[in-house]
């Protein structure tokens, strides 16, 4: 599939049809909009590593060089007892030189749609930073699906309020109390649309990163990163990715465990959507959050997705559906 607009090409390849030209070029482009280092095999592991074995790329091409690009991984999911594919919107990188023409990055985005459309994909989500996401819903038709909520247990608060000494340390000591006491309500969720949480997800989502750590138990299994946070004077950081079965007292369980692995971890944070809250975590306000947390999504197909998939209440969703962290 090709299309052409002045002296600018537009095309879908699949991974598989890449040429080792176009990867190297693909790793170019991210380093140069991103500043993030990748290998040839680094890149082709995120997008071969899926159910279908390649994730979708279209590509803006100007006399055989990439400027620009928007990719898709195909994702299985469960849509009220129903099984679908999804696609994870993921990289949509412009080149410098090419940014200012809009109709572009609308053309990328049509011509995209169009393949995933062939290919029984009839619904892309995502997460854009805060860029993007103004982009996407003018020029691609992306709509809000809901806000992520941050949770966090604090260990220690010092070297997050760092300005605040020693009053932060006060502060970490009243939330634990609080934590302690706080009222425990006993709800399960439950989750119409969720990923469908297999092997061939895992691969996908963590194929060899040695960041990814997974802590299986009896009754759960729960996946983590650690951080050492530059934005925080060196605070260590565990980031909750998934928590498997999702719910309240699993979630809880994987807090409990997490906080015995590491005596020097400052806080321990969840990201994602809860309708009730585990009892050792608490809700941090949106106005501390800087990066985007709205996600958003488009249906390519209203015979086969309806509106319902625009009600963030009943998503499965958190860190694990997306690549940013």
């Amino acid at each position: 599939m090709v299309k052409i607009s002045g002296n600018l090409s537009f095309k879908v390849k699949k991974t598989t049809e890449l040429s080792d030209q176009e990867i190297d070029q693909l790793v170019d482009l991210i380093r140069s909009t991103m500043n993030v280092e990748k290998t040839r095999k680094t890149y082709t592991d995120k997008y071969l590593h899926n159910f279908l074995g390649y994730s979708f790329h279209a590509l803006m091409v100007k006399e055989d060089k990439i400027v620009g690009c928007n990719t898709v991984i195909p994702q299985e999911f469960i849509l009220f007892d129903k099984k679908y594919s999804f696609g994870q919107w993921c990289e949509t990188l412009i080149d410098k030189n090419f940014r200012g023409a809009f109709s572009n990055f609308k053309k990328l985005g049509n011509i995209l749609n169009e393949a995933l459309l062939n290919n029984n994909i009839y619904f892309i989500y995502g997460l854009p930073n805060k860029a993007l996401y103004v982009v996407s819903k003018r020029l691609l038709g992306m709509k809000d699906i809901g806000k992520l909520k941050y949770y966090a247990y604090p260990i220690k608060l010092n070297k997050f309020l760092k300005q605040y000494y020693p009053l932060n340390i006060l502060l970490s000591f009243i939330l634990k109390i609080f934590l302690r006491f706080k009222f425990n309500h006993k709800n399960d969720y439950n989750f119409p649309i969720q990923k469908i949480n297999n092997e061939s997800f895992k691969r996908g989502r963590y194929f060899d990163d040695k960041n990814y750590k997974i802590l299986a138990k009896d009754e759960y299994e729960v996946v983590y990163k650690k951080e050492i946070s530059k934005k925080h004077n060196g605070a260590k950081i565990i980031w909750i990715i998934d928590v498997s079965p999702l719910d309240k007292l699993s979630l809880e369980k994987a807090v409990n465990e997490l906080k015995k692995i590491d005596q020097d971890v400052d806080l321990i944070i969840y990201i994602g959507y809860l309708k009730t809250m585990p009892y050792n975590l608490i809700k941090i306000p949106d106005r501390f959050i800087k990066e985007n947390n709205i996600f958003s999504g488009k249906i390519l197909d209203e015979e086969k997705i309806n509106e319902k998939v625009f009600d963030y209440k009943i998503w499965n969703i958190n860190s694990s559906n997306f690549d940013y962290r």
